[in-house]
């Protein structure tokens, strides 16, 4: 099957859609399929790409996070659908890349199948400050990705509770396919780097967070547990990887709370070093409000890390509190700072269950749903 993927973030991003997009490439490659990427890009990278199965077109970044960008024109991309022979075009945006995805499978009568990934409807914040500003926005933004994705003939999302919500408000055809990690990778690979190549000492409790630096992670809310957590475990570390436009602000945030001393923050971590980083913490936290699945939790339950989370959206779908982790009210630091103790306890009882707990998000599994799905949707066409 010859596929063409549409996407407004790809490669040198790092972040839950290119780490999606990328398994699924992988293995549908293998498996002796063709996929072919459109996707935003600069004037650098258009004229450094070497993948034949990529192509960058030039864009714009979105201000308030420069990482995401708009492409001003992808409609050349056509001529390649043409070229290539492609059979299904799948959106994983919705912004000028999945617009122009929808625009060419349906000039060309070609199954059209969208991921829904992310819940733009609840980052208005990087629209306005204002309340009734957000809110207005948060309705088009509703009512925009029921027009967009009611176009496709079948949306995916990550997790069950994401379908619960989104089918509630209007879209139709939705399919649950989490996206798939590679399990065997996470949950055997021995540490090839040691907690002091993470400035961690060996007597550290680590409480550990992964992901992008962004207000709608929540991070704040174990920022203001900290003193609590400290008061009951005096040697705990909390260990942050990942960079974004928040960063300077919860660094701050540390400051102004007085827990500065203890907590590191690392940047961006690469994949070879993430595994080890996994391998040497304690307790994965994970307070964001903001997922539609939640790979770097399923990461670190694949690693045999227990993970504290939050108990909102899909983070409860992957956590079977007092199981593989804890749930705690994500706006509440105080029961974020006991459960993180309670999970730190029970560490060892908890991570006996957690590679156990998330092998349905094998990628080979997953991808097999997913080409299941494509089947029927070039059944539909014919």
């Amino acid at each position: 099957m010859r596929i063409g993927y549409y996407t407004e973030t790809y490669v040198p991003n790092v972040d839950g859609v290119v780490k999606s997009i990328l398994a699924f490439r992988d293995q549908l490659v293998k498996s002796g399929d063709e996929v072919y990427i459109f996707t935003c890009g600069t004037q650098q990278l258009i004229q450094s790409n070497k993948d034949p199965y990529v192509f960058y077109y030039d864009s714009i970044p979105f201000k308030p996070y420069p990482s995401y960008r708009f492409a001003l024109n992808p409609y050349p991309s056509s001529s390649i659908i043409d070229q290539k022979k492609i059979e299904l075009i799948h959106s994983h945006g919705m912004g000028t890349m999945g617009i122009a995805a929808e625009r060419i499978a349906r000039k060309r009568k070609l199954p059209f199948i969208g991921s829904f990934h992310t819940l733009i409807q609840y980052a208005t914040h990087y629209i306005s400050k204002q309340a009734t500003i957000q809110n207005f926005a948060k309705e088009i933004a509703w009512k925009y990705l029921r027009w967009y994705y009611n176009k496709c003939d079948f949306t995916i999302v990550p997790s069950q509770t994401i379908s619960t919500l989104i089918t509630k408000n209007g879209f139709n055809n939705v399919r649950v396919i989490p996206n798939g990690i590679d399990i065997e990778k996470f949950s055997s690979q021995k540490p090839e780097f040691m907690r002091a190549d993470f400035g961690i000492s060996d007597d550290d409790a680590v409480f550990l967070f992964v992901g992008r630096l962004v207000t709608e992670k929540n991070l704040d809310v174990l920022i203001r547990a900290a003193p609590l957590i400290i008061k009951e475990i005096p040697h705990a570390r909390f260990v942050i990887a990942g960079t974004g436009p928040a960063e300077q602000y919860y660094k701050n945030l540390a400051l102004s709370h007085k827990v500065d001393s203890k907590f590191s923050f690392l940047g961006f971590v690469p994949d070879n070093k993430i595994y080890s980083l996994y391998k040497n913490s304690d307790v994965f936290v994970f307070p964001s409000k903001f997922e539609t699945q939640g790979l770097s939790g399923i990461e670190a339950l694949a690693s045999g890390l227990p993970v504290c989370g939050a108990d909102y959206l899909a983070v409860s779908e992957i956590i079977q509190d007092g199981v593989n982790g804890t749930l705690f009210n994500p706006d509440d630091p105080k029961d974020c700072a006991e459960k993180a103790i309670s999970a730190y306890d029970k560490r060892k009882s908890l991570s006996s269950n957690t590679v156990s707990s998330v092998q349905k998000y094998s990628v080979s599994e997953t991808t097999k749903q997913l080409k299941k799905l494509y089947d029927e949707a070039l059944s539909l066409k014919k």
